[in-house]
C-alpha cells in the first residue's frame, strides 16, 4: 500500500511538471524537467522532486499561471501551485564568483539551457527532459549513469571552489547510488578538502543524514578518509569496515548513534558540533548508555524501565552487529516482552508520592525523599515490592526502623 501511495504521488508530480512545461511552451517559452528527477527516472527509481527550468524570467512565469508563490524569486525560482502537485520553476541561470565557497555573489538569468546545465555539480545531475520526454545530455551524464560514475561537470576544482559542499555531495551520491567517484573528481576533492571549513555545520549534517540512511555508508566513510576530508570534519573516521553491513533504515539517528559509538570516547558530544537537534542528542545518548550497560553487566529491570523500547532494541542490534551480545536477552522479542512485563511503565504509575512519605515519617522534605522514592521504584521494578500503598507504607516504616 505504501509503495502504491508513493507511486501515485510521483505520478502526480510528473503530470504536474509536464502540464507546467506545456503551459509555458504555449506562451512562447521553453521549459524542461531538470536535475535529480531526470537522473532517477533513467534509473527507474522514485523521484522525490520534479523541478522545471525555463528561459522565462520569474515575472513571465507568474504571468502564465494563476496561482504561484515566491519561494526563491531572487534566485529565479517561482512555485507554481498546480492542482496535482506544486512545481518549482526556475529561470535558466549562471552564477558569478563564490567568495565564501558556499553561495554565488550574483546570479544572472540566461536564455540558454546549456548555460544553465553547465553550472550544475555532476554530470548525472546535469541532464534535462523535454515535454515529450526527450533527454538532453550535454556532458555525458547518461553514460556515467550507466557506468556508475560520479563525475564533476567541467573542471572539478572549479566546481568545488564554487560550493565546497559539493565535495561531500559527491561522496554522499556514491553512498546512495553505489557509484565510484571518477579519478579527477576525487583528486579535486583531495586538493580542495580544506575549503570544507567554509561550510555551515548544518549543511554538512544534512549530508551525513543522507549518508547514514544510504545503502553504502562504508563507501562514504572510506572516501571521506581516503580523500582527506576527514581532516576537516568533526570526529574520528576509524574502524571503517564496521560500516560494511550497517543499516539505519530510514532513521538517520541510528547512523549518528553508530558513528558516536565508534568514536574513541563512545559519547554523543560530537553531535553538538554537528548542530544535531535536542531530540537526536537525547536518543543517541540513551542508545550509547543502554549499549554500554548491556555489554558490561546486562540490563536490569531498571534499565528496561528507564529506556524507551526503540532505544533498547537499537542498542541490542548494535551489540549483536558488533558481536558483543551478552547471554541475556536472547532476542528483540525477549526485550519487548521484558519491557511489557514491567510492574509499572512510568513514574506516574507509582501509587504513592513524596507527600505520603513525609506524612508517614513526620520528617521535612530533603534529599532523603528523592533517594527513598528511587529505592521504592527499584524495589517495585525488581518485583520485591508490590505497587500497593499499604505494602509500600509497611516496607517504608520497616526500613526506617533498621
Amino acid at each position: 500500500m505504501k509503495r502504491w501511495h508513493e507511486n501515485m504521488i510521483e505520478q502526480k508530480a510528473w503530470k504536474a511538471a509536464f502540464d507546467v512545461i506545456a503551459s509555458l511552451e504555449e506562451n512562447g517559452y521553453e521549459a524542461f524537467i531538470v536535475g535529480g528527477a531526470v537522473r532517477d527516472s533513467l534509473r527507474g527509481h522514485t523521484a522525490n522532486d520534479v523541478d522545471v527550468a525555463t528561459n522565462a524570467v520569474p515575472v513571465e512565469v507568474k504571468s502564465v499561471f494563476s496561482r504561484t508563490a515566491d519561494v526563491g524569486i531572487s534566485h529565479g525560482t517561482v512555485l507554481v501551485i498546480h492542482p496535482l502537485s506544486p512545481v518549482e520553476v526556475t529561470t535558466y541561470r549562471t552564477e558569478g564568483t563564490y567568495q565564501d565557497h558556499r553561495r554565488p555573489d550574483e546570479v544572472y538569468f540566461v536564455s540558454s539551457l546549456a548555460e544553465d546545465l553547465k553550472r550544475r555539480d555532476f554530470t548525472i545531475n546535469a541532464m534535462a527532459m523535454s515535454g515529450n520526454q526527450e533527454i538532453i545530455d550535454l556532458f555525458g551524464g547518461k553514460e556515467d549513469l550507466q557506468n556508475g560514475v560520479i563525475r564533476a561537470v567541467g573542471e572539478p576544482i572549479e566546481r568545488f571552489k564554487e560550493d565546497a559542499l559539493r565535495m561531500l555531495r559527491a561522496i554522499r551520491f556514491s553512498a546512495q547510488l553505489g557509484f565510484q567517484i571518477e579519478d579527477s573528481t576525487f583528486e579535486g576533492i583531495s586538493k580542495q578538502a580544506q575549503d570544507l571549513h567554509f561550510i555551515a555545520k548544518e549543511r554538512i549534517k544534512a549530508e551525513f543524514d543522507k549518508i547514514f540512511v544510504s545503502e553504502h555508508p562504508e563507501k562514504a566513510m572510506r572516501n571521506i578518509q581516503q580523500s582527506g576530508l576527514n581532516q576537516f570534519l568533526p570526529g574520528e573516521y576509524i574502524e571503517i569496515g564496521r560500516w560494511g553491513s550497517f543499516e539505519a533504515g530510514l532513521e538517520s539517528w541510528k547512523g549518528w548513534a553508530f558513528f558516536c559509538l565508534l568514536q574513541p570516547q563512545q559519547d554523543e558530544k560530537i553531535m553538538h558540533i554537528f548542530k544535531c537537534s535536542n531530540n537526536e542528542k537525547k536518543i543517541v545518548k540513551d542508545i550509547i548508555e543502554a549499549y554500554q550497560s548491556l555489554i558490561s553487566q546486562g540490563w536490569t529491570m531498571r534499565n528496561y524501565f528507564e529506556f524507551d523500547l526503540e532505544v533498547l532494541k537499537t542498542a541490542y542490534e548494535f551489540a549483536d552487529y558488533l558481536e558483543k551480545v551478552p547471554t541475556q536477552p536472547k532476542s528483540v522479542e525477549e526485550i519487548e516482552q521484558n519491557k511489557a512485563n514491567l510492574a509499572i511503565q512510568k513514574k506516574t504509575d507509582l501509587v504513592i508520592s513524596g507527600h505520603d512519605l513525609i506524612k508517614w515519617s513526620g520528617k521535612k522534605g530533603g534529599s532523603w525523599l528523592k533517594e527513598t522514592l528511587e529505592k521504592i521504584l527499584t524495589e517495585i521494578l525488581e518485583n520485591r515490592l508490590s505497587n500497593d500503598q499499604q505494602h509500600i507504607k509497611e516496607w517504608f516504616l520497616s526500613e526506617r526502623t533498621h
